[in-house]
């Protein structure tokens, strides 16, 4: 059966040469993938000329962004749905057979995973960490369906962390804004399926909607009395954010009672003084701090 790389490859060199470099890093792969995920009986060319057309957006929206991740040797690739795509990125020499610390993490409402691998990127060499970035949103629309459902991102991360024999615990997860909004539910499954994957969860901008259905969910034991329990934190918010309630201090605040009510431990609350939405990143000291938080985690 073919790999999903070559069958991507194969729909850029059919048809979509704007973005031929793409065809070209997958053509001669590097040592990413210790193994390559199959094309499951769901994937069809459509669902994946779909995603083609959904890589050509991402690009014109921010082609710099774009071109530093392939030169960055980020490896592109289609979701197990063939709805999306994903950004796999590893530090030069890494050992397949044992991967190291692996950041995965979700853009924020409107935006794209190449955001993301872009503003972590330099952070996670320093480190010696690896990226997984998910595109979750389809590319169009701001309502529930323009975007994945936490039980539906799930599976996929799972795979590709199975895939690639990611161990548990030494995964970082980290949501922006509408991304960070989904971490609780991410969290929630993965501790209640078992693998624990995830050993820091950084909630970035985007407090637990009371209204969100998967937090009714836990809210009302579906995922047992203590879904949090064993999970670590950190909260962050900037002081001057215009949605104080919904993504600033006062909603991370409460988000991070939240969150220990149910189990969790909140290593840090990050309170930017004079940030606002995207506090987080553009203040180095922030992001060295949570790293420094989940080093410490590493080695307990």
């Amino acid at each position: 059966m073919r790999t999903f790389a070559l069958l991507f490859a194969s729909l850029f060199l059919g048809g979509c040469a704007a973005i031929a470099p793409l065809a070209s890093e997958v053509e001669t792969p590097t040592a990413v993938f210790t193994s390559s995920p199959t094309v499951s009986t769901s994937t069809t060319s459509t669902g994946l000329g779909a995603t083609v057309a959904l890589l050509q957006q991402a690009q014109a929206a921010d082609p710099e962004r774009y071109q530093f991740a392939l030169e960055q040797g980020a490896q592109i690739s289609p979701t197990a749905d063939g709805r999306s795509f994903y950004l796999l990125w590893l530090p030069q020499g890494s050992d397949p057979s044992n991967l190291p610390p692996i950041l995965v993490t979700l853009h924020g409402h409107s935006s794209w995973a190449f955001d993301e691998f872009f503003l972590w990127q330099s952070y996670a060499a320093e480190r010696g960490y690896g990226i997984l970035a998910l595109q979750w949103w389809f590319g169009g629309g701001e309502e529930t369906g323009d975007y994945y459902l936490p039980q539906e991102m799930y599976p996929l991360l799972e795979n590709i962390l199975r895939e690639n024999r990611v161990r548990p615990r030494t995964v970082l997860l980290h949501g922006f804004s509408r991304g960070s909004a989904n971490t609780y539910g991410l969290t929630a499954l993965d501790r209640t399926s078992g693998n624990n994957f995830f050993l820091l969860t950084i909630a970035n901008a985007g407090g637990a909607a009371p209204d969100f259905p998967i937090n009714q969910s836990i809210e009302r034991g579906e995922f047992g009395p203590q879904p949090f329990a064993g999970t670590h934190w950190i909260m962050v918010c900037g002081m001057n954010d215009p949605n104080p309630e919904r993504d600033g201090c006062p909603a991370m605040r409460r988000t991070r009672d939240w969150v220990t009510q149910y189990g969790g431990v909140v290593e840090m609350l990050i309170e930017d003084p004079n940030g606002d939405h995207g506090a987080f990143h553009r203040n180095p000291a922030n992001i060295r701090s949570a790293l420094d938080v989940f080093a410490q985690l590493l080695g307990q």
